[in-house]
């Protein structure tokens, strides 16, 4: 194991959002201009502009759908917990656009390729992984559970949905909490007021398996602060 490279990707934005269904394809959801084209974030300055051919997106919005409720052990989760939609929008840094600009790429940035190329995270494949982890965690009256994910990489595979229509420019990645098994969504939330106080940092990263994907390298990253999640906008 080693430190992490830069972010492939500058988070550039962040939307806390809700609504009685849950939230997907938010891309297809944001606002357009006079001609009808979606508003994209801008590029960094002085980056060389995108090219379809380098095979990434400009891009990248990683939507994470959180639960308000535990749900069930073993039912579907409740119909009326649309969940809280954690949307990070994301654009290729100036420092990837002009290493691929020159034709060349990390194995990171070949791993990421491949990655959009499959359309999918999957276990045998290129998963995709999320890393979270909450600063001075002790301090807060949190389960042990809570202990055992801080800081660990959780794959993102069956509860993520790869969006590939808005290729090749975004890449949108969806991935539903409400999913995950029964001890983490009841952890997170019975908890979730706890969220406002602690300082959350989150990183995406695809996982490298053989020598030639590694080492692996963030996608994207973010801290969020004060997370209150029950002032979440409705849609």
């Amino acid at each position: 194991k080693v430190p992490s490279e830069v972010a492939l990707y500058d988070c550039v934005g962040m939307d806390m959002i809700r609504d009685h269904q849950p939230i997907v394809d938010v891309m297809s959801k944001l606002p357009t201009d006079a001609e009808g084209r979606r508003k994209l974030p801008a590029s960094p300055a002085g980056a060389p502009t995108w090219d379809p051919s380098w095979g990434v997106p400009r891009v990248v919005i990683i939507n994470c759908l959180l639960p308000y409720k535990a749900g069930y052990l073993m039912a579907a989760h409740p119909e009326d917990d649309g969940g809280l939609s954690v949307c990070n929008y994301f654009v290729l840094s100036k420092r990837e656009s002009e290493i691929l600009a020159n034709n060349q790429a990390s194995p990171a940035l070949s791993l990421w390729k491949r990655f959009v190329a499959n359309g999918q995270s999957s276990k045998d494949g290129t998963p995709l992984k999320v890393l979270g982890r909450i600063e001075d965690l002790a301090r807060y009256e949190v389960p042990e559970s809570f202990h055992r994910f801080n800081n660990k990489p959780v794959l993102l595979t069956k509860s993520s949905r790869v969006i590939t229509t808005h290729l090749p420019e975004v890449l949108e990645i969806d991935y539903d909490v409400r999913s995950w098994v029964y001890p983490a969504r009841s952890a997170l939330a019975s908890y979730h007021h706890r969220a406002a106080e602690a300082e959350l940092e989150v990183g995406y990263l695809i996982e490298g398996k053989s020598d030639d994907e590694l080492p692996e390298q963030i996608l994207g990253c973010c801290t969020l602060y004060d997370m209150d999640i029950l002032q979440a906008k409705w849609l």
